[in-house]
């Protein structure tokens, strides 16, 4: 029911209450390179930004943000799976 008995309305699609998206980590090879490319991240593109230095920084490696992906240079899957499990995205 959209509306309280005192007639204020609720939002029918609470975020808080629904499933989470799961966050994706996959390699993808482009010609001669691979990337590692994270996904399905519920941030600003401000966040996303910071997230993506924060993994640069940490792991070494160049990356960028594009279409609400981060995409990283290199086969990092494993290290980016445990920093997001760190930083407390999985």
């Amino acid at each position: 029911m959209p509306f309280t008995f005192d007639g204020q309305w609720i939002a029918s699609n609470n975020p808080s209450k629904g499933p989470k998206k799961t966050v994706k980590v996959r390699l993808i090879k482009r010609k001669q390179s691979v990337i590692t490319a994270i996904s399905n991240l519920d941030l600003t593109e401000k966040d996303m930004v910071e997230l993506a230095s924060n993994i640069k920084k940490s792991l070494g490696c160049g990356g960028a943000v594009k279409e609400n992906t981060i995409e990283l240079q290199g086969d990092k899957v494993d290290l980016v799976e445990k920093t997001l499990k760190r930083l407390g995205f999985l």
